[in-house]
């Protein structure tokens, strides 16, 4: 399965450029797939001290062709649910 294009992902982006990302730490392969209108992401990293939420939001920022700095987190540092937004 391809993952989504940053068109689709950035057409789940309310007003304010902030989407929900749903994540699964300790995948066993890196992915996307939007899934009842949120964007999931599988990564690799463990979920210890936030790593695996600075994974994701770097796979996110290549994902969609922008600088990781570009993606900030809202909400959810420490849940699989996580509300980012897209600065750029």
């Amino acid at each position: 399965m391809a993952n989504p294009s940053p068109q689709e992902i950035r057409a789940l982006a309310d007003a304010k450029g902030e989407l929900t990302l749903r994540v699964v730490p300790g995948a066993k392969v890196e992915r996307a797939a939007i899934e009842n209108g949120a964007l999931k992401l599988w990564t690799r990293t463990a979920p210890e001290d936030g790593k695996a939420t600075k994974a994701v939001l770097a796979q996110l920022a290549k994902l969609l062709g922008i600088a990781a700095r570009d993606v900030e987190l809202v909400s959810g540092a420490t849940s699989r649910e996580k509300r980012v937004r897209i600065t750029c």
